[in-house]
């Protein structure tokens, strides 16, 4: 079995001690960060034990539900975590100078926008940016996400993240979305509201709320309709527009994931009301460090061409 060695100066507790304390808080759990580290459980048990009693302190509170961070726990992950997220962009940064030619910029956004919105546009940036690697990672939570992986992340949700860089990309504009076929079997175009609350209403099923759902959209604009109204068919945002685009219903589509399909055909607005919400679509870069070169490229870009 690997051992954790957490033997340090008296200034400060080892970084090996510390990484393995921010990768327990990150997930939680120590048999998880024990398979991340590719240890045995026992090892970390023994390296948070070994921190704790540098500290004086416990770090995490424990009992059969599994464990919490305490208050000082949560100050020193704050802190490791900062710290960790610079060092990584350090090495990076580093490494990109010997490579030679190319640096690599990492982006995460959503499945949908990925598809939608991301990936049509990247063959632009890379025209005006030979020299630029764009690498895009897919998630469709804003829970447990890891921005020290990444160099600038669309959020899923409407979540704030405290301390983070953003700039406005575009306004947040959402309306129903369906087939010219299913739209045409219902009735003629445009729908009226009672029309669309007869419709079949493509919802997803989230455990988090992150999303506008049918019934705020019916508030905005001026319409009652029943909290659990739409049939959840999916978890995933794609799937549901591939659902609409095959007839299956009408979902909500926002302008920005949906512009393209509507301009191909594939889907169209059945009802004249669209809500712009007064929060606009965020492109944040992770606390703590300054954007690289082609970090900013990327961003600059972006927010240009949005």
């Amino acid at each position: 079995m690997k051992q954790i060695d957490i033997a340090g100066s008296t200034d400060l507790p080892s970084i090996q001690g510390l990484a393995t304390f921010a990768i327990v808080a990150r997930h939680a759990s120590f048999s998880s960060a024990a398979e991340e580290l590719e240890v045995g459980q026992p090892a970390v048990s023994h390296a948070i034990r070994q921190l704790e009693r540098w500290f004086g302190c416990a770090l995490f509170e424990r009992d059969h539900r599994g464990i919490r961070l305490t208050d000082g726990g949560r100050i020193l992950a704050d802190g490791v975590g900062a710290g960790l997220t610079r060092v990584h962009q350090a090495v990076r940064d580093v490494q990109h100078m010997h490579d030679g030619i190319t640096e690599v910029v990492t982006i995460s956004v959503s499945t949908a926008t990925a598809a939608s919105w991301l990936m049509p546009r990247l063959a632009g940036f890379k025209a005006d940016h030979p020299e630029i690697d764009v690498r895009c990672v897919t998630t469709d939570s804003d829970r447990n996400f890891d921005t020290g992986t990444v160099d600038l992340f669309v959020p899923v949700g409407r979540a704030r993240w405290p301390g983070c860089q953003r700039w406005a990309l575009m306004t947040e504009t959402v309306y129903p979305v369906c087939s010219a076929r299913y739209a045409d079997s219902i009735a003629p175009r445009p729908w009226s509201m009672e029309v669309l609350l007869g419709a079949d209403l493509l919802t997803l099923q989230e455990r988090h709320r992150t999303r506008m759902r049918w019934s705020e959209w019916f508030r905005a604009v001026g319409t009652t309709a029943p909290d659990g109204a739409g049939s959840g068919i999916t978890n995933d945002y794609t799937v549901l527009l591939h659902a609409a685009i095959e007839g299956h219903g009408v979902g909500l589509g926002w302008h920005h994931l949906v512009v393209d399909l509507m301009d191909r055909g594939l889907l169209v607005q059945p009802v004249v009301e669209s809500v712009t919400t007064d929060e606009p679509i965020w492109l944040n870069a992770p606390a703590g460090r300054a954007l690289t070169s082609a970090a900013t490229a990327l961003r600059d870009w972006l927010v240009a061409h949005a």
